[in-house]
């Protein structure tokens, strides 16, 4: 097997070239992500301002062992304690190989010996050494432009230990709030070869400064960009590729319904529908409480869904400023969890104009009627045959679910709903006379034609000519009207 060993030789400038495409602060987050893996108090960046296009890049540690093998630090895919850890970052030993590939020359001291990198190749040495801790020291190729970035680059992590940057101590970062979630990773097995397994980690949302973008982190370490309100730090290893800067969409997704579950109270109207909302919205694994955020926010409390089996009561909602929620506007995963819900009921059960099939909580019997009721039916018998050419009846019940009046399919009848209407008030019974009236001469329930409209006017018109020109049909009427 030892022949194998040079089967392949890697070209360092045409890996450095790859890695350069990802950001050169890649080189800051994995040698800071290799010092927080250890039993560390405190680390230490200094990346100098580049002098004739060059820069010093160093990072130290205190960990008491310092590098545990230094072979592991120029040994790609070498066998690591770290890969059978889900707590620790990375998975494939890759992180020393980048950053070396990111630098000219390059020195590794640890409590072990030290171990040189330049044009002369590799060297190791036994007999410089730290009494604790390690120290990478690199020199890199940057522009001032490139520089700047990694500065604001190193400025993202979210430290678990004190954390310094040329001088200065990383500002400690309070998460937004912080829950228990399982989540997949990945962990060795027996044999060393890595499984996709789930296990219950910690998950924790921070603000987004001005000037970032949402970015997914492992354990404090900007890995992934993200389209969402906040970072979202996740404390296992994420499963990665190979390159380490994509996970799936899947695992996107349930990123998405945690960050949705637990921020449903802290996104506004602007935010429900981004993609990343309408996603986790969608999911089986959203909650009640979010789904129904997501619809107040975008279509308000005030909402109910197209009901194709009672085409009136849409218009019956719109009319009484109620938004109508079509199939389109939302996708067939948000339709699923907003029944579940219960955040959202066909417009046919808020606002029934077919109600043949809805039986009425009470139907009122004639004997029950009171004077004020026994008034507003004779009336509207009477006047009834002179508006429309027959004569219509009233019945009265009283149910919170059915609108305040409608009429029957032969047109002969205006059901009243006292749940909704007050026959104490004659000008809302000659409002609810017309306006019944009008749908039996439209022969329609929707409330937005112009057609509805134009005959509630001549109705209310021709009414005028009806009280003056033959006055005794409103015999009875006069003194509750006011006259």
């Amino acid at each position: 097997m030892a022949g194998r060993r040079d089967w392949v030789d890697v070209d360092m400038d045409g890996l450095r070239k790859i890695l350069e495409r990802r950001g050169k602060e890649l080189a800051v987050y994995e040698l800071v992500q290799n010092a927080w893996d250890e039993n560390v108090n405190k680390v230490e960046v200094t990346l100098t301002r580049p002098v004739n296009g060059r820069s010093e890049l160093v990072v130290t540690d205190d960990s008491p062992e310092g590098f545990r093998d230094l072979t592991d630090s120029y040994t790609m895919f070498a066998e690591s304690y770290k890969k059978a850890d889900p707590d620790k970052r990375g998975a494939f030993n890759l992180g020393e190989k980048f950053v070396l590939a990111l630098c000219d020359e390059a020195m590794i001291t640890t409590t072990t010996g030290r171990v040189t990198f330049d044009e002369n190749g590799r060297r190791r040495s036994g007999n410089v050494k730290r009494e604790r801790g390690s120290e990478f020291l690199g020199s890199m190729r940057l522009k001032v432009s490139e520089w700047e970035q990694m500065c604001a680059a190193v400025l993202r992590l979210i430290t678990p230990v004190p954390t310094f940057f040329n001088g200065n101590e990383i500002a400690i970062r309070q998460p937004l709030r912080t829950w228990k979630a399982t989540l997949p990773t990945v962990k060795s097995d027996a044999e060393g070869n890595l499984r996709p397994t789930e296990r219950q980690t910690t998950l924790s949302i921070y603000r987004v400064l001005p000037g970032e973008t949402a970015m997914l982190y492992e354990m404090g370490i900007p890995v992934v960009e993200i389209k969402a309100k906040y970072h979202v730090s996740v404390g296992q290893k994420v499963p990665l590729n190979i390159d380490r800067d994509n996970v799936t969409p899947a695992y996107l997704k349930t990123i998405y319904v945690e960050l949705l579950n637990h921020s449903q109270d802290m996104i506004g109207k602007e935010d429900a529908n981004e993609d990343w909302v309408r996603k986790a919205a969608s999911d089986p694994r959203c909650s009640d409480d979010a789904i129904k955020t997501v619809l107040d926010l975008r279509f308000g409390e005030n909402r109910v869904g197209y009901d194709p089996s009672d085409i009136g009561s849409n218009r019956e909602a719109v009319s009484n400023n109620w938004t109508l929620v079509t199939g389109g506007s939302m996708s067939a995963g948000e339709w699923e969890n907003a029944k579940r819900a219960g955040a959202i009921e066909a417009a046919g059960k808020l606002f029934p104009t077919n109600h043949n099939s809805k039986v009425p909580d009470k139907t009122y019997s004639r004997d029950e009627w009171t004077p004020e009721m026994l008034a507003y039916a004779t009336f509207v018998e009477r006047v009834s045959p002179s508006l429309v050419g027959h004569e219509v009846t009233v019945e009265y019940i009283r149910d919170k679910e059915m609108v305040q009046g409608c009429t029957d399919h032969a047109e002969t009848r205006i059901t009243v709903n006292l749940a909704k209407h007050s026959v104490d008030d004659w000008q809302e019974n000659i409002e609810l006379m017309l306006h019944e009236l009008a749908h039996s001469v439209v022969k329609s329930n929707d409330h937005l034609v112009h057609e509805f409209y134009e005959t509630v006017g001549h109705l209310g018109a021709k009414l005028s000519l009806i009280a003056v020109e033959t006055p005794e049909l409103f015999e009875g009427t006069t003194q509750m009207v006011g006259g």
